[in-house]
């Protein structure tokens, strides 16, 4: 366990960490939070023991973290910061192997067999046995992490620290290496602090996190009690918006630009394209909200297509990109198209006896909005038609909240007009 005790201190007269404490239990992972300037890794260095706080405590397992020699410390705990500069160029091997520097004893300080068996298992397990003889050097930034995960790792230690360890890194090896560390404190019990920039990647990988405020703690806790607007808005001093993580419930925010979109859909009758007996498309140059009915590929996405029809229609508009397409096969069909001039149109087909309708809106949408309209739309089609449809979507610009008490009542009277020139309205 990793205790930190009203910890104060700084840098000479600079009070940067004011009054901190906290708990983290083994195998766990905690992520450090905070504006810059707000003394994250600060506080990692007066746990990692690099610098003494003026007033309070660390332990480590209990022990007092100034009291360990440092390679009995080395043996405890190690640091992986978010770049390391290295003047030689050692293998990767050679690199690792120094991370058995704390276990190693006499002025010789030689390899043993155990070094040869951990640096080799520490390898394998961060993927980078492929390059053990390679220069440190002739890696790219990514993997050259990974090596000094591995280093790390090759201590064997209790606890790991990591500062900022993927700040330099493209999307997936940021993935693979948050990934390791994970596995890590679940298969070793290894004790993890790490400090983050991203509050969406903390979220993802911390059991727990820390958020700072000016040297103090502004909350402690779990990713869903810290990560709210209203206190990332105040911390940060910006804007942020909740967003819903599509498989897992650990919050999301995203940043609010100052100036709001003035994007607008043109020309929007000149996005329908039908394809005789293969089916229909839909397509705008910019990214639509659209709520869809389908059994299988029914929810929100952000797309700037919607196609329906046969697989040789699919195929024929590879490799186009952003489309949501809804497989259906070929064979008579018809179409229609309903509007009014105003900020809403539909689009319809028929093909074998199924309905197909699409609700493209000139306008925003607010989600919410968007899945009461979807209900309308369904209630409508059974009282107008016996016909089964295929899917239903709504497409809007935006998920901006717009007040329009007749949005409805004019929707009714559209799906009338289409389901007519369908001829699948009831008689």
């Amino acid at each position: 366990m990793i205790q930190v005790k009203e910890v104060k201190g700084g840098y000479g007269e600079k009070e940067v960490i004011r009054g901190i404490s906290l708990e983290v239990k083994q195998g766990e992972f905690l992520g450090i939070l905070g504006p810059n300037g707000s003394g994250k890794s600060t506080l990692l260095k007066m746990i990692s023991g690099l610098l003494e706080p003026d007033s309070g405590e660390v332990r480590l397992s209990g022990q007092l973290v100034k009291s360990y020699r440092p390679k009995a410390l080395a043996q405890k705990m190690a640091v992986l910061p978010q770049k390391t500069d290295q003047a030689f160029s050692f293998t990767v091997e050679e690199t690792i192997q120094f991370g058995r520097y704390p276990y190693q004893k006499g002025w010789l300080q030689s390899v043993t067999q155990e070094d040869v068996q951990v640096v080799s298992k520490v390898m394998e397990q961060t993927g980078v046995a492929q390059f053990k003889n390679q220069s440190i050097h002739e890696l790219s930034g990514g993997e050259q992490q990974r090596v000094y995960l591995a280093q790390a790792l090759a201590q064997q230690p209790d606890y790991l620290l990591l500062d900022e360890p993927t700040s330099f890194l493209d999307l997936a090896y940021q993935k693979d290496l948050l990934d390791l560390i994970k596995e890590e404190t679940t298969s070793s019990r290894l004790t993890v602090i790490g400090v983050f920039h991203d509050v969406n990647i903390a979220s993802l990988y911390c059991d727990r996190l820390l958020l700072l405020d000016e040297g103090k703690t502004d909350m402690l806790g779990l990713p869903h009690h810290v990560l709210t607007t209203e206190r990332i808005n105040r911390v940060y001093k910006t804007n942020v918006t909740p967003l819903q993580h599509p498989f897992r419930a650990n919050p999301q925010l995203i940043v609010e630009p100052a100036a709001s979109s003035k994007a607008s859909i043109v020309n929007i009758m000149d996005g329908w394209r039908t394809y005789g007996s293969e089916g229909m498309t839909f397509s705008v140059n910019q990214p639509l909200r659209i709520l869809s009915s389908h059994k299988k590929n029914g929810g929100f996405f952000w797309k700037r297509s919607i196609g329906t029809g046969s697989k040789m229609l699919h195929e024929q508009l590879e490799p186009t990109e952003d489309m949501l397409f809804f497989e259906k096969g070929n064979g008579l069909a018809e179409y229609a198209a309903e509007d009014a001039e105003d900020d809403m149109i539909l689009y319809g087909m028929l093909q074998q006896e199924e309905l197909t309708i699409w609700l493209i809106l000139k306008r925003s949408l607010s989600d919410g909005a968007a899945v009461q309209l979807m209900g309308q739309l369904m209630y409508i089609m059974k009282q107008e038609t016996s016909y089964p449809f295929h899917h239903l979507c709504i497409a809007a610009s935006n998920t901006q909240e717009t007040e329009d008490d007749l949005l409805r009542e004019r929707l009714g009277q559209k799906m009338q007009g289409l389901l007519h020139t369908l001829k699948v309205i009831q008689k």
